[in-house]
């Protein structure tokens, strides 16, 4: 029997958890860019409802990752960034070492 196989599931929740977050964040990232264009260009006034639909999207997508990515722009404030905002990468970054280093620990757990 696999010592490891108790921790299994627990794991795949942790890492859907991860995968879900992750999806979140590059959802988020693309409709806050579409958003920014719209509404710098004319899109605004002509499509006002598609522009509505998309504030409201955008509202709620960063409502969602505000919490996750405010202690990595807390921390970047320090540092001139260039006006980017590299948090969503970086929560990305540490997101792919976590699960690397999880997948790391289980399989030294299973030797």
């Amino acid at each position: 029997m696999r010592r490891g196989l108790a921790i299994d599931p627990l794991l795949g929740w942790v890492y859907l958890i991860f995968d879900i977050i992750s999806w979140t964040i590059l959802a988020w990232v693309i409709v806050s860019w579409a958003h920014f264009f719209a509404s710098h260009t004319s899109f605004r006034w002509r499509y006002r409802g598609a522009f509505h639909l998309l504030t409201q999207i955008n509202d709620i997508f960063t409502r969602m990752t505000w919490p996750l990515l405010r202690p990595i722009r807390r921390r970047l404030n320090r540092y001139d960034t260039a006006g980017i905002d590299w948090s969503p990468m970086i929560l990305l970054i540490i997101i792919w070492l976590l699960k690397a280093l999880i997948e790391v620990g289980r399989n030294l757990l299973l030797q």
